[in-house]
């Protein structure tokens, strides 16, 4: 009877989901449907992946991804690679993009070359 009682202690203990909370947004995933949890969300998790998360949400049992956790998000995070140099502009491709480019560069001559009077008197 004793080991009985200690089996069923110990498969409930293994049985028992512990509750974590979403610090990201996150799509739970089911079968048949799809459930979007906001941040802050308490789940329960049932079975943890490399990627993947297998939580309950009510009487919903579906993945989520692993990053939505910031215990799993500190695992799975790779050093940043540093940001792409910015693209440079490319120049006008219709005439209605030459017509502008243009404008701008005649507006520019003319305050350029506009005359501003000076407050000194001629002689």
């Amino acid at each position: 009877m004793k080991r009985i009682a200690i089996l069923l202690l110990l498969s409930s203990a293994l049985c028992f989901a512990g509750e974590v909370t979403l610090t990201k947004s996150a799509v739970l995933r089911t079968e048949r449907s799809m459930v979007s949890l906001k941040a802050g969300t308490v789940v329960e998790l049932l079975n943890r992946d490399e990627k993947t998360l297998t939580v309950r949400y009510g009487k919903i049992t579906g993945t989520v991804p692993a990053t939505s956790i910031a215990g799993a998000a500190a695992e799975t995070v790779k050093k940043e690679e540093p940001a792409p140099a910015p693209i440079p502009p490319r120049g006008a491709t219709t005439n209605y993009g030459k017509a502008v480019e243009k404008a701008k560069e005649n507006a520019g001559k003319h305050d350029k070359n506009v005359v501003k009077p000076n407050d000194e008197i001629l002689p």
